[in-house]
C-alpha cells in the first residue's frame, strides 16, 4: 500500500539512471556531510543531510527548516539538476522545491514517517530522497520519493 500523498512510478528510472542520480546526490552531499540527528527523545537511527536553500532538521529545539547544516554551519548545497528535472516533470514545475531531505539507512536504521513532524513545521516544498544502502554502494537498491509537503 502506498501512503496518501506519495506516488509510485515503477520503472521511471532504469538502473543506469538510478546510479547516475545516486552519484549526483552523493556528490552534492559531500559539501554537507551525513550526520545523525538528535531529537528530544535521543538520536535518530538514520543519517541525513539536505540539499537546496533550506534543510529539514531536528534537535532538542524540535523540528524545523534551516538554511545551514547544523554541524558545519555552511549553507546546504544546491539540489542536483537531475532531481530538479524530476521535480519539474512529476511534481510542480511552477514552484521549485525549497528543500531536499536525503536520508541514509545503514544497518540498524529504522524507516519512520516524518509526515506528522513535517506538517507541524512551516509549509515548505520538499523533495525527499532515501537510500537503503551506504554511499559506497548507493547504486543498488536506492529509492527516491518526491512529494509536496502541505501545511497542517
Amino acid at each position: 500500500m502506498i501512503p496518501e500523498g506519495f506516488r509510485l512510478y515503477p520503472g521511471k528510472l532504469g538502473a543506469a539512471a538510478q546510479a547516475a542520480l545516486a552519484r549526483e546526490v552523493l556528490t552534492a552531499a559531500e559539501a554537507a556531510p551525513f550526520y545523525q540527528p538528535m531529537t528530544r527523545g535521543g538520536p535518530m537511527s538514520v543519517a541525513m543531510t539536505n540539499l537546496g536553500p533550506l534543510g529539514w532538521i531536528t534537535d532538542a529545539r524540535g523540528y524545523r527548516y534551516e538554511p545551514r547544516h547544523p554541524e558545519t554551519g555552511r549553507p546546504w548545497p544546491a539540489i542536483p539538476p537531475a532531481l530538479l528535472d524530476l521535480w519539474d516533470e512529476l511534481a510542480d514545475a511552477a514552484t521549485p522545491p525549497d528543500a531536499c531531505l536525503v536520508n541514509l539507512y545503514r544497518d540498524g536504521a529504522r524507516m519512520a514517517c516524518t509526515r506528522t513532524a513535517m506538517k507541524r513545521t512551516s509549509p515548505t516544498r520538499c523533495c525527499r530522497s532515501r537510500w537503503a544502502t551506504p554511499p559506497s554502494s548507493a547504486s543498488a537498491g536506492e529509492v527516491a520519493r518526491t512529494r509536496r509537503v502541505r501545511s497542517a
